[in-house]
């Protein structure tokens, strides 16, 4: 069948369109962008910024150990009536209406220095620079690895980059943190490291990173990555003492219950993961968490499978990486799937110099994109897309694995 064959080998999504098709998208959204900027919030005040409320949260731990106590930015009510006044403080009418339970500050102490560092600035500039910054690291680092012209395009369209840049998180820096260690792995692994390490402002999606080293025998990156990791830890401790540590710590119980267990869905519906689903469907905490681990394990395993075969290239294994990333992890937001642009990099550069395999020219174009089934959110339709596609991604690494085997 025609159809069935132009998914099997997409051989219209050539190069050409793949520089043009972006550019197209690009061109929609700054015509979106100007119509909602000109339309719904014409003001005179530069803050006005409801679409970046996460920022906020960051900027709000700022102010706190600004103010000389860190630790209660980990206090959840102190927390949000200091969000409050940084609000208020831009005047009536600046767009940072905050909504009954605002979510906490839930990072680890290391990166309330990031947030240090950016509440010295005004909150609007703070925010500009913060991603305007973060979209430089992300479009350099992921350009890199997918190592052609063609791919700019690609890489800064990418929904995923909206997503983020819409709530004012963190994704950019998490996918040029991973991206710059996987690129650095090989040739300078005291750097990858390094990099590796300071993902742990994630805890998410720093887990798995010193299981992969190991059984991929990355030694100088392992050793690298632990002793960065504890040298990071050291500086947060130095600069806010003890206590934030401990009131972090202490909060994961209370963070868990707030957003995993919860009788609402207002968070399962806007997370991606297999928890999440289960929850959405009407599933107990129990169930969700049986599920979870069960895929996540055997997800794991696949992962240190692969890891521990060598040669393999930097395609298979960083994308397998990211793919289990997401799919062992009970808490994941949409705007972390920014971070699914580097296997879309590696695997289409993997496919440029070797061949693609079937179908896979058509996934990429729907891993691609995937983020955004983010802007309807799972509360209108409740499929299980994202872990069904983190899946495929995992099958087609292991395809390509089999294949890479094969021709050595």
């Amino acid at each position: 069948m025609p159809f069935a064959k132009n998914l099997k080998e997409a051989n219209w999504l050539n190069l050409r369109r793949v520089v043009v098709y972006p550019r197209i998208f690009l061109f929609v959204c700054a015509v979106l962008g100007i119509v909602w900027g000109a339309g719904v919030h014409l003001v005179p005040h530069p803050e006005d910024a409801q679409f970046t409320i996460d920022f906020l949260n960051v900027y709000t731990a700022g102010v706190t150990a600004h103010e000389g106590h860190p630790a209660e930015a980990y206090d959840w009510g102190a927390h949000q009536e200091r969000e409050q006044k940084v609000a208020q403080s831009f005047g009536e009418g600046n767009g940072l209406t905050l909504h009954e339970g605002q979510i906490p500050w839930l990072y680890p102490p290391i990166f309330l220095g990031v947030a240090w560092l950016v509440s010295f600035l005004p909150y609007f500039y703070a925010l500009t620079i913060y991603l305007v910054a973060g979209v430089v690291a992300y479009s350099v680092s992921v350009c890199k690895l997918a190592r052609h012209r063609a791919a700019i395009g690609a890489v800064v369209a990418f929904p995923g980059v909206y997503i983020n840049l819409l709530a004012g998180q963190n994704g950019f820096i998490t996918t040029a943190l991973l991206a710059s260690g996987l690129l650095l792995l090989d040739e300078s692994p005291i750097a990858a490291g390094m990099f590796f390490a300071a993902l742990s402002y994630k805890p998410q999606f720093f887990v798995l990173i010193p299981l992969v080293l190991l059984v991929g025998r990355y030694w100088k990156a392992l050793a690298a990555t632990v002793v960065s990791a504890g040298v990071y830890a050291g500086l947060s401790l130095a600069a806010f003492g003890l206590e934030p540590w401990l009131e972090f710590l202490r909060g994961l119980g209370l963070a868990r219950a707030f957003i995993l267990e919860s009788d609402t869905n207002r968070w399962t519906g806007v997370m991606h993961t297999v928890f999440s689903m289960v929850r959405l469907y009407g599933g107990g905490a129990k169930t969700a968490y049986a599920l979870q681990t069960g895929v996540g394990l055997a997800a794991i395993m696949i992962l240190a499978w692969i890891w521990s075969r060598r040669p393999l290239s930097l395609a298979v294994r960083g994308a397998a990486l990211v793919s289990v990333l997401f799919l062992a992890s009970p808490y994941s937001f949409g705007y972390d799937q920014v971070v699914l642009a580097i296997p879309i990099a590696l695997l289409a550069r993997q496919g440029v110099q070797s061949g693609f395999l079937p179908f896979e020219k058509t996934f990429l174009l729907s891993l691609w994109l995937l983020p955004l089934w983010f802007l309807d959110s799972l509360d209108h339709f409740a499929l299980p897309i994202t872990p069904l596609m983190l899946a495929g991604l995992l099958l087609l690494c292991w395809r390509r694995m089999k294949v890479e085997q094969a021709n050595n």
